[in-house]
């Protein structure tokens, strides 16, 4: 209700970019940053989503206290386009963590390259006189219904050609797309035994047809589509599951850009779609009609994508689901500027062998491993909700 009543009074959110007010650069030092952040150097030759299922559903790992509370890490998979190149990126909350992650995507994606961000930077540098914009995303409807994914509806190409190909830039730009997962317990299905909302219930319920009418109600009987929606929710009860947030940020000196890329990006998460199920995605832009509040949000927003913040918005995605928006893409995408790995292992000497190196080597006189004096964090203690608040 808030919502609507913000929406009616100010209107809707929009991409506006706004300068953070920053007096010196946003820098994230790899050594200072929470969790351990992996650089991965995908192999072309690979199986895209169907591989990163694979990954998710080893990396299943729920853990709850002795009240039954869900208490697992939190991490997340990142694409950056930064320094004029789209880069892959596994964040891991612990160190065991991140172990396990390198051991799972050098099984699960052949004679690809991982390895921790030891020096340099944790997040992309962003500089006092760039403008930011971001999103972030939800489920249109509740999480029983899943979006499309490789194995409800299939894609006709890997969605991750048009977001990968939408957050190209100039060189200068930025662009991040931040996906956050934590396991969801077995039982996620199951609901809430005093409202009746459980996978089975919402099943039935489809079944039974849909009251139209408030005069008069009537019971419409249950169309074919929804006899199948009612099958495909079904389908979710007993599988593996990812609590979810996913965030877009891009940074440009130029106003226009910085907007462009934003919108651009988080539009290309609505292919996932389900017209099955009516399940979709939808983005919701950081805005205030305020700039000066606008600027506080993006600062939040912004500190909030670097510390890999969990928020929970009701988002559950199933390992197939969650497969389709967070995995390594292969071959199959043409998008120009990818930081592939070109060589298989066992090379004597990779043609390549050096490139990630050049994110350690100093530039502009300075070592990236030694934290600059002049770096600034986001100074914003207060995190509140991410995004419009129409205040």
């Amino acid at each position: 209700m808030l919502s609507k009543l913000n929406r009616a009074l100010f209107g809707a959110p929009q991409y506006e970019a706004t300068q953070l007010g920053l007096e010196e650069p946003y820098i994230q030092q790899a050594e200072s940053a929470p969790g351990t952040l992996l650089r991965i150097r995908p192999f072309k030759e690979n199986q895209g989503v169907v591989d990163g299922a694979g990954l998710l559903q080893s990396v299943h790992d729920v853990t709850t206290n002795f009240r039954g509370k869900n208490t697992s890490d939190h991490h997340s998979f990142e694409v950056w386009y930064d320094e004029g190149k789209i880069k892959f990126y596994m964040h891991a909350a612990t160190e065991a963590a991140a172990d396990k992650f390198r051991r799972r995507v050098g099984n699960n994606y052949a004679n690809s390259e991982v390895f921790p961000v030891e020096n340099g930077h944790a997040f992309p540098v962003i500089e006092p006189g760039e403008y930011v914009a971001g999103a972030w995303m939800e489920m249109e409807k509740m999480p029983y219904y899943p979006i499309r994914h490789h194995h409800s509806e299939g894609f006709k190409a890997d969605p991750y050609g048009e977001i990968t190909s939408e957050m190209l830039s100039l060189d200068d730009s930025t662009v991040v797309t931040q996906v956050v997962f934590r396991p969801a317990k077995q039982s996620w299905t199951d609901g809430d035994r005093f409202k009746h909302n459980s996978v089975d219930e919402l099943a039935h319920a489809l079944r039974q047809g849909t009251s139209v009418g408030w005069l008069n109600p009537q019971t419409r009987p249950p169309s074919a589509k929804d006899k199948q929606a009612a099958k495909t929710i079904e389908q979710q009860r007993g599988e593996q599951a990812f609590h979810v947030n996913i965030r877009v940020l891009a940074a440009s000196a130029e106003q226009d850009e910085a907007e462009a890329r934003a919108r651009g990006v988080a539009g290309m998460f609505r292919k996932y779609y389900n017209a099955i199920t009516e399940q979709g995605l939808n983005d919701n832009p950081v805005w205030h009609r305020r700039e000066g509040k606008r600027a506080k949000q993006l600062r939040r927003f912004v500190h909030r994508m670097s510390d890999r913040e969990w928020i929970d918005r009701r988002m559950i995605m199933t390992v197939d689901e969650l497969a389709g928006v967070a995995h390594i893409p292969n071959s199959e995408i043409e998008t120009p500027k990818i930081d592939w790995r070109y060589t298989q292992r066992g090379d004597r000497i990779p043609a390549d062998g050096v490139r990630y190196e050049s994110d350690e080597s100093p530039t502009d006189g300075q070592t990236l491993g030694v934290p600059d004096e002049t770096a600034a964090t986001v100074a914003d203690p207060v995190r509140e909700q991410e995004g419009y608040d129409g205040l």
